[in-house]
């Protein structure tokens, strides 16, 4: 069983050794998420040269060792199981994590699929058991956290950032902000719009206060 995390790969540099679909899926998530990759191969897919920019290094020929040295981590994707072994084999005596294509159980990290929603990170994953059932669970909660969330998560982080300003004790923070977590879209954009703008705020209760004499 793997335990979930999330990482930070700005400024990291992974190394994928493979030029198929496999290699061009992970090298995929890899920039993606704010990492540098050097893709090692005899031959590279259309779509890993349709890929190719400033921090994505092509590298035609085959694996050696050396291509280890200043990797943060590293990706076996070739279609060949002792290839791939061998690289995991070299990934663990340089202390580099190492994720096989080719076998889930043998690797230090594995590529959930993910559902990403502005700030809202979603992942799913079966190790390997099923990956037609994490697709299905995918598409579900792709329906149930639909794009709003990404405006959702946006003013909620402009309502942590000033309630946790604020002078209150930490509880009643607490509590206000597990109350914005249940609010509305259009509340939440209404709180967000009396934040930055004081001033309509304080004429709306004079408003309201002028209503109620």
């Amino acid at each position: 069983m793997m335990m979930p995390l999330l990482f930070n790969l700005n400024d990291k540099t992974a190394l994928v050794i493979g030029g198929g679909q496999v290699a061009a899926r992970k090298i995929s998530a890899l920039l993606g998420n704010g990492a540098g990759v050097v893709c090692i191969s005899p031959e590279f897919s259309e779509r890993i040269r349709e890929m190719k920019n400033e921090r994505l290094n092509l590298v035609q020929g085959y694996y050696e060792r050396k291509w280890l040295k200043e990797i943060d981590l590293a990706v076996a994707a070739t279609d060949c199981r002792e290839l791939n072994r061998q690289i995991k084999a070299d990934c663990a005596s340089e202390k580099i994590w190492c994720n096989r294509a080719d076998d889930p159980d043998d690797s230090d990290f594995i590529f959930p699929s993910v559902i990403r929603r502005g700030d809202l990170t979603v992942s799913v994953c079966t190790e390997g058991a099923s990956p037609f059932l994490t697709k299905s669970i995918v598409a579900d909660l792709s329906k149930q956290y639909d794009e709003s969330y990404a405006e959702r998560t946006e003013l909620l982080r402009v309502l942590r950032k000033h309630i946790l300003a604020g002078d209150e004790t930490r509880k009643e923070k607490a509590e206000k902000l597990e109350a914005f977590s249940r609010c509305s879209l259009a509340a939440l954009r209404e709180k967000c719009k009396e934040i930055r703008n004081p001033v309509a705020k304080d004429k709306r209760t004079q408003e309201e206060l002028e209503k109620n004499r």
